[in-house]
């Protein structure tokens, strides 16, 4: 099934020179898949501040309510 294309199934005997390829391109494909540290660790620091963000953040009607309460007197 490399790329994209079929093949027949063959039978491949067991510690054959065929059977240590396969088990090397899937090893190739395993670490092609898995996602890089440096990138895990941006979407994680992303997601913390997010959720720190999120706390810090009073809610929206508190936050419209005190833009009157501290009114400015040359403002009315």
């Amino acid at each position: 099934m490399e790329d994209g294309k079929m093949n027949k199934a063959k039978l491949i005997k067991k510690d054959s020179p065929m059977q240590e390829e396969i088990k090397q391109a899937r090893k190739a494909r395993k670490l092609r898949r898995k996602h890089p540290t440096s990138a895990r660790n941006a979407f994680d620091m992303t997601t913390e501040w997010l959720k720190t963000k999120k706390e810090e953040t009073p809610s929206a009607r508190k936050a419209f309510a005190s833009l009157f309460t501290n009114t400015d007197p040359q403002s009315a």
